[in-house]
């Protein structure tokens, strides 16, 4: 997968798109099952978590041509590591990243001020024991390493893996699977269910941040790049048949 075709802006804009609308789903959800349905805290969580699975396929696919659909600091910040991104792109992925989540909350908030007269942003009171931060470092290392598998395959599955790994991490760890310093800080800005106090918040980021690193880390030793598939790519000009591989045992 290529995105040279496409230009800087283009790729600011898909990255800032896809955090705020995924974002705008999260906390949307969470304001439609706690405020509007009156639904319990477990039925809550099964509500984000099955919106955001199905919402992060939708965007890693349309977005995933033009900027590699990140839409995560960590995922960027792991793909430095690896050698897949280099860091300048970083620097101008992760700061789109954070401003879209930001717009994403008061998006959701703004749909919500007319039907249940809530605020468009608030500062979260929500706790997130220490105990979840462990889970944030873990489920972002899993996030993380099923991104870059699957880069390295050349699969068309990451949209569903991505999805799958996210909602699934949010019914079923103590976190509810954050697993993204974006939209972490951005749900500090809502009072709803979704929301997190700002402390947590930032050891939230934290955490997710070094799982990041530490899934590149891991990455770049289990599958560095080159990888096989990109040495076994034509150079342009080579009309000569690859060789098949071997293995050695």
């Amino acid at each position: 997968m290529t995105t040279e075709q496409f230009t800087t802006r283009q790729k600011l804009l898909a990255e800032g798109f896809g955090s705020a609308t995924l974002v705008f789903v999260i906390v949307s959800a969470g304001l439609l099952a706690d405020g509007m349905l009156q639904a319990t805290p477990s039925i809550g969580v099964l509500f984000i978590g099955l919106a955001t699975a199905g919402w992060l396929f939708v965007i890693v696919q349309i977005l995933a041509p033009i900027s590699g659909a990140h839409v995560n600091p960590a995922v960027t910040i792991a793909l430095v590591v690896t050698g897949d991104v280099d860091a300048e792109t970083a620097r101008q992925y992760i700061p789109a990243q954070f401003l879209g989540g930001v717009l994403g909350v008061g998006l959701a908030g703004l749909t919500f001020v007319s039907t249940i007269g809530w605020e468009v942003f608030a500062i979260s009171a929500v706790e997130r024991p220490a105990s979840t931060w462990l889970a944030e470092f873990v489920g972002t290392i899993v996030l993380v390493s099923a991104v870059i598998s699957l880069l390295r395959q050349e699969s068309d599955w990451i949209g569903l893996a991505v999805g799958f790994t996210v909602g699934m991490g949010i019914i079923a760890t103590s976190s509810t699977a954050f697993l993204n310093p974006q939209v972490a800080f951005a749900r500090i800005f809502t009072s709803g269910i979704a929301g997190i106090q700002p402390f947590d918040a930032v050891m939230f980021m934290f955490a997710s941040t070094l799982g990041g690193v530490a899934a590149g880390l891991l990455w770049r030793y289990l599958w560095p790049r080159p990888t096989p598939i990109d040495r076994l790519k034509p150079k342009p000009g080579d009309d000569s048949l690859l060789e098949e591989p071997t293995v050695e045992s």
